[in-house]
């Protein structure tokens, strides 16, 4: 039995407030590096390899790693946050304003109403199948620390418990800035491989 460990790290709080934060390209704070810091010090085992999305808020922290530990990292767009299309990088209440309808329908069933000239779900979803499939190819049996975002995460816990289209992996469950959340790729000796989700 080959054990793949996958590390998501969430990247910490951003500039900006309250956005509606997919490609746009907003710093993190003080804080936020802060909390990134924090968190990877609380790591339970040494890594492998460290990858991240390019987006300057997942990006900047990859590269203090690189530099402090003497890892080399790679960049990755399929890490990227989902793309919001017109409204990338707009206030959330000001969207709750002007578009209330749209925007709470997309929260409802975002595979049935995608936002304005905004990435599909089911494409979104496709490049991180894509992405995991390739690194537990690749590093099989290494542990590997991926630096991205809520719903790139979200996602990848719904995939490890083989849950499908299910809207509260991105609107009811809590992710807070910085979070690591830990899934496994397990591949047996006939080649069949299983994911499991570790919490707390």
């Amino acid at each position: 039995m080959t054990q793949t460990t996958l590390y998501l790290m969430r990247h910490g709080e951003c500039e900006g407030g309250n956005l509606l934060r997919g490609h746009c390209d907003i710093q993190l704070t003080e804080i936020g590096f802060a909390q990134m810091q924090l968190a990877y010090a609380k790591l339970p085992e040494a890594v492998d390899r460290v990858m991240s999305s390019p987006l300057i808020r997942c990006a900047a922290f990859a590269e203090h790693i690189a530099s402090k530990r003497r890892m080399s990292i790679s960049f990755d767009e399929r890490l990227k946050e989902i793309y919001f299309g017109r409204w990338d990088g707009l206030e959330i209440p000001t969207l709750h304003e002007d578009h209330g309808q749209e925007l709470t329908a997309y929260w409802q069933d975002p595979w049935r109403f995608p936002l304005p000239e905004a990435e599909a779900m089911s494409a979104f979803e496709q490049r991180l199948d894509g992405l995991v499939d390739e690194l537990v190819s690749l590093y099989s049996g290494e542990k590997l620390l991926l630096i991205t975002h809520g719903g790139v995460i979200r996602y990848l816990m719904a995939k490890a418990l083989g849950v499908i289209k299910a809207v509260g992996f991105y609107t009811q469950l809590s992710l807070e800035y910085a979070s690591v959340v830990k899934i496994t790729h397990y591949r047996d000796e006939d080649g069949k491989g299983f994911w499991r989700l570790h919490w707390g």
